[in-house]
């Protein structure tokens, strides 16, 4: 087998192994980041929703780092990232994006910084970075989440090699790591059984390796029933629920196209998670917006019966929530009102700020006091109470 062989395999094993993690997070700290820490040669390595801390709905996956060092950087050291810094004067944090560490910072200024000095140093393996931007600040989707890995002074320099690997990988993480975000419940565990998906606001569509429907969602099969622009279509002798159509030939296509391609895991030309394929309502200006993941096939959905996954969103069913509610019930001031509205659209403070023109630090004044009033400690409480007062005002 000649390098190249063995690289491809090596790359679709992998590939494979990430998928998994997509209803297993478990095995994100237990065997994905390992082993693409292996891959890259990088002796460290940490995934994280940079926005969100784990107390506040996100998570931090490490390989090679103490989550004690994890915690004195979020408590003491986040403010003199200087690295965090670079990339955000620059606007790095966009969705793919590659980052490297002597590029965004001298090595020589990183080591004489109090960064360095005070926080990095307890590790080694912490002078030279690698980063992929999984999903950035600019995300609707998912937590903006970063990826990055980390080589000491005494090894080499990541090189092109390196640069690539990383930037293949970064759609397929986007795509497990969609679907992870999509399946959290409400107590931050994944939905990973058929009668957990039915709680879910979106419609959840599970194909076997044909690409054959074999599993809706009670929402899905509302949107499908409705014959509005998508529809299941079941050839005679077929076995499962059929494929996914829509109601015009390009649109059918584009959906077929978008399967095909999810099935067959290519590993240089999967698009990005957040690269949605929409298909415009019959009777309105609204439309649906379907997402695309292959899944492990050790998937906690029933292993290789289910081969991928597909998301579907109405625009026209959007959840509304009057502010008066809000004031009424948990005596939030209009502004407070306002804000807890927007954040259920909005993944961020900075999402937030921008949408009702106010500062970040403002903005997260008021999540503050809103998390207070309404007896909520995390953001997937926060979603779950607003989840209730939304069927109760509807």
């Amino acid at each position: 087998m000649d390098s190249t062989t063995q690289e491809l395999v090596r790359f679709n094993h992998l590939v494979e192994l990430i998928y998994e993690g997509a209803t297993a997070p478990e095995r994100w700290t237990r065997d994905i980041m390992p082993a693409i820490a292996d891959y890259l040669e990088a002796p460290a390595g940490i995934l994280y929703s940079f926005l969100h801390t784990p107390q506040n709905g996100g998570y931090f996956f490490l390989h090679g780092i103490e989550q004690d060092h994890v915690d004195q950087y979020v408590q003491k050291y986040y403010a003199d990232d200087v690295w965090k810094i670079a990339m955000a004067e620059r606007n790095q944090y966009v969705t793919g994006n590659l980052v490297v560490g002597d590029e965004l910072i001298p090595r020589a200024q990183l080591l004489q910084s109090n960064f360095y000095k005070a926080c990095l140093s307890r590790n080694e393996n912490m002078v030279q970075l690698l980063g992929s931007i999984v999903f950035g600040s600019e995300s609707e989707t998912s937590l903006p989440t970063i990826c990055s890995f980390f080589r000491g002074s005494h090894h080499a320099d990541f090189n092109e090699t390196d640069r690539t690997r990383l930037r293949l990988l970064g759609p397929h993480l986007s795509r497990s790591l969609g679907v992870m975000h999509r399946l959290r419940s409400t107590e931050l565990t994944l939905a990973t059984s058929q009668a957990a998906l039915d709680r879910l606001a979106s419609g959840v569509l599970l194909l076997d390796a044909a690409g054959t429907v074999t599993f809706t969602n009670h929402a899905a099969q509302r949107m499908l029933a409705d014959r509005d622009g998508l529809r299941l279509h079941r050839h005679s002798h077929q076995a499962g629920l059929g494929n996914l159509m829509a109601e015009t030939v390009s649109a059918s296509k584009a959906i077929g196209d978008a399967i095909a391609a999810t099935l067959r895991i290519d590993p240089y030309a999967t698009p990005h998670f957040s690269k949605s394929l929409t298909v415009p309502h019959l009777s309105s200006p609204a439309r649906y917006v379907l997402q695309f993941s292959a899944l492990g096939s050790h998937n906690e959905f029933g292993g290789s019966a289910f081969a991928a996954i597909v998301f579907i969103t109405d625009d026209a069913n959007k959840i509304a929530i009057d502010p008066a509610v809000l004031q009424q019930a948990y005596g939030l001031t209009l502004t407070e009102a306002r804000v807890a509205v927007a954040l259920l659209d909005h993944e961020s403070a900075r999402e937030v700020a921008d949408t009702l023109g106010v500062s970040p630090n403002t903005i997260r004044t008021h999540i503050k006091n809103i998390y207070s009033k309404l007896g909520v400690d995390t953001r997937a409480r926060f979603v779950k109470l607003l989840l209730g007062v939304a069927k109760q005002s509807v």
